[in-house]
């Protein structure tokens, strides 16, 4: 899909799913590292016994489909040889502070003259400027001001924490899309685009319909736990089931599908089947009017049905039934769930310790033009001959002298 392309990444790890989206469809992604290796190098987890500078899982996991180099951007000598990539780069990714690479005479304004068709994509905490553009930031920090954090967690305790670090994968994700689309307006203009992405900015999407709610309610959300806050009714989505939890939320369409399995069970009597109009019930109780059994009755119907089964039965009855309902799953159930098993998601991956194991696959499976893995991560430098030698035509000595000293080995 994106063959002809060529993508230079120069991401420290903020940004390393950005351009592994690119190369899994295709693109020619060129991983720029300076001499000691990226940072993402040295982030945990680690993989047992593997070389010093490939042992971090999360560098492993978003850095398939790249050819990795190193560059020694400090020398003029490493510089020059940047710049006869951009030449031949149509894409180039950077998460560095912002200006970073503008420090080094190697800002958009003198890329876009040696290749007036770049897209060049600036990933950073807050923007390439503006009032925060400079703060020192890490995840928590940029989840809390983008503002998700702000629903988690229950009213009367400080705001949690979002459960993983994710919000360099939300950038990456936003990035990648933004790309494509100032690459769609380069082609139709002929000018080079710059790309500012915020990783705030893209928080904020997160939020989903909290986003919206002030607009259309005059307030923001509140923070409720596993509650949901419908107007000016506030009741619980989050139920136990025998192996963990279940989010369900007891609307009409819902509640008119699973009041006959309560039937079924023996938890309520026949006669709520025709006592109350169930696909309206949430409706006509959000506004006040009559309803035939009480919201405490409905939830302790539900709780007293999802407390019988697992995730996994209650997940497979919704489906075949048509009632929406979600598994609270872990990262064990996640591995073994039967919908990303039959997709053939999982894919076969060859650890740097020699070892095997199951990655996350490709985001999308596509007949006419299919994405796939080509390589997994490299090693540092490990493409530094291949790549300048064949794409650049270096020498030896030219190599070493741009690269910090390496012709391009695999590591340790």
């Amino acid at each position: 899909m994106l063959s002809p392309y060529t993508v230079l990444d120069l991401t420290g790890g903020h940004g390393d799913l950005a351009s592994m989206l690119l190369g899994d469809m295709g693109a020619t992604v060129i991983k720029v590292e300076p001499p000691g290796g990226a940072a993402a190098r040295n982030e945990p987890p680690f993989i047992e016994d593997a070389p010093e500078s490939e042992g971090s899982l999360p560098f492993f996991a978003f850095n398939r489909n790249k050819q990795g180099i190193t560059l020694d951007l400090e020398l003029e000598a490493g510089r020059n040889v940047l710049r006869c990539l951009v030449e031949k780069a149509d894409f180039l990714f950077e998460s560095g502070q912002p200006a970073s690479l503008d420090s080094l005479g190697l800002g958009f304004d003198e890329l876009k003259e040696i290749n007036p068709r770049l897209v060049h994509v600036a990933i950073s905490a807050y923007g390439w400027d503006g009032p925060h553009a400079d703060y020192l930031a890490n995840d928590l920090t940029i989840a809390a001001m983008g503002g998700p954090m702000s629903l988690q967690g229950v009213p009367d305790r400080a705001p949690v924490r979002l459960s993983v670090p994710q919000v360099w994968l939300h950038a990456g994700a936003e990035a990648a899309t933004a790309a494509m689309t100032a690459h769609a307006l380069m082609v139709r203009t002929g000018e080079a685009q710059f790309v500012d992405v915020s990783a705030q900015a893209c928080m904020i999407a997160t939020m989903l319909q909290g986003i919206s709610a002030n607009a259309i309610q005059g307030r923001d959300y509140n923070r409720g736990g596993s509650l949901l806050q419908l107007g000016q009714a506030t009741f619980p989505v989050v139920f136990d089931c025998t192996d963990g939890y279940v989010v369900l939320i007891p609307s009409g369409p819902t509640l008119a599908v699973m009041v006959p399995w309560f039937v079924e069970d023996g938890l309520v009597p026949e006669s709520w089947i025709d006592g109350e109009e169930w696909p309206s019930y949430h409706m006509r109780l959000l506004q006040g009017q009559e309803i035939n059994y009480s919201l405490e009755e409905v939830l302790g119907a539900i709780t007293n049905y999802v407390a019988k089964y697992t995730k996994n039965e209650l997940l497979e009855r919704g489906l075949r039934d048509g009632v929406t309902l979600a598994p609270v799953n872990d990262v064990g159930d996640l591995a073994k769930f039967q919908h990303l098993e039959e997709r053939g998601y999982w894919l076969p991956a060859p650890l740097p310790n020699s070892e095997a194991t199951r990655m996350p696959g490709l985001v999308a499976r596509m007949s006419k033009t299919p994405m796939s893995v080509r390589r997994w991560a490299p090693a540092r430098g490990e493409h530094n001959q291949q790549v300048l030698q064949s794409m650049l035509g270096l020498d030896d000595a030219e190599i070493t002298q741009a690269t910090g000293g390496s012709l391009g080995r695999r590591s340790e």
